[in-house]
């Protein structure tokens, strides 16, 4: 097979998108509520989603208006953690520096970066910094970063957030252009090779049909483009999403009516199935590298998790919206219960590693 596996145990933080849990495979032995939790977080139909326009209308409902909500909560939650995939991210999807031919690049100026689910906007602010520090022979080289998302609110929080920044830089801004499109990663609005690298900060994991967003990807990536995505690692080794299952499993209701049936939450953290997904539509040079070392530092404790999986997710908060308000205390308790007996009292942060997978469109 044309991909490998690579072990990184240390990570450099830097900056987006991550909602619930799920997993039909990596449930807990010997518990039927464990297992019908996780086959109610991750997909009741087995994974096959294609072609389900009920369904796909939807969980995408759910996304969208749940993201139109917690924007602020996921900044606030989850931003310091999902900042330490970027350098990987960018490193691997070729940017600032794309595998461009040396006729294309003596016939063009202009560097192009999507980042689907843009979310916050903390991939293209690391983008900036990148090209920022980055000296380049061409002086006229131009950046043409693109943020992508459904939410509004996302994409305003966005653009506040990359103006602020180009305005506190004056040396190489003005060869950085930075627009956002309001839109879905299963149909991504533009032509056919049309960017360098497409970069999807765990934003893989909300979309009905993650499949078809990376056939997506490859057709408006240029030949020799590379995209690069982020996926949480399965629940037994993401501590937090381990204590919020294991809690709601004890002391809350697993079979919440009304959940939006959708893909496996974890599918694309486990490195064998996200590499065939790639090699099957047709990338070369795949690579699946763990973040082993990534923690949740700014969690404190139990309550802290709790309010961040409530307020800054996806499917979790439709998990635990839907519980009775004993079932709800009773989550509450455990979750502080676990959160004290898994990190020593809060004497070490939750363990949360992740998954950075790539793979690069072939030349013609």
């Amino acid at each position: 097979p044309n991909f490998k596996m690579v072990m990184l145990t240390t990570v450099t933080p830097a900056f987006v998108n991550i909602a619930a849990l799920t997993s039909r495979r990596q449930c807990f032995p010997n518990n039927h509520c464990r297992r019908s939790l996780c086959a109610r977080m991750a997909s009741s139909n087995n994974g096959s989603v294609d072609g389900n326009e009920n369904h796909n209308d939807r969980f995408n409902e759910m996304e969208h208006r749940n993201w139109e909500s917690g924007y602020e909560a996921y900044d606030q939650g989850f931003g310091p953690l999902t900042q330490q995939t970027i350098p990987t991210l960018l490193k691997n999807a070729g940017f600032p520096s794309p595998n461009v031919s040396c006729e294309e690049e003596e016939a063009r100026r202009t560097i192009h970066l999507l980042d689907v689910a843009t979310g916050p906007g903390f991939v293209l602010s690391s983008a900036i910094d990148a090209v920022q520090s980055t000296s380049t022979e061409d002086e006229q080289t131009l950046f043409h970063l693109t943020g992508l998302d459904i939410t509004q609110n996302f994409l305003a929080l966005a653009s506040h957030r990359i103006n602020d920044q180009l305005s506190q830089q004056s040396s190489n801004s003005k060869h950085i252009k930075v627009d956002f499109v309001e839109g879905s990663a299963e149909s991504i609005p533009f032509p056919e090779n049309t960017f360098d690298s497409i970069v999807c900060n765990f934003g893989i994991l909300h979309f009905f049909n993650p499949g078809l967003f990376l056939r997506e990807s490859y057709r408006v990536l240029r030949p020799g483009g590379s995209v690069s995505f982020s996926a949480w690692a399965p629940p037994v080794r993401t501590e937090g999403f381990r204590i919020a299952l294991e809690s709601i499993a004890e002391g809350g209701n697993p079979n919440v009516e009304g959940l939006p049936e959708g893909p496996n939450f974890f599918d694309y953290g486990d490195s064998e199935n996200s590499m065939t997904v790639l090699q099957e539509i047709g990338f070369e040079d795949i690579e699946a590298v763990e973040l082993s070392a990534m923690k949740w530092n700014n969690v404190q404790d139990g309550k802290m998790l709790y309010d961040i999986l409530l307020n800054g997710t996806s499917r979790t908060r439709e998990i635990l919206l839907g519980q009775t308000t004993d079932e709800t205390a009773a989550i509450q308790s455990l979750m502080d219960k676990k959160f004290d007996a898994v990190t020593s009292g809060g004497k070490r942060p939750l363990s949360m590693p992740a998954l950075v997978t790539s793979g690069r469109k072939p030349f013609l």
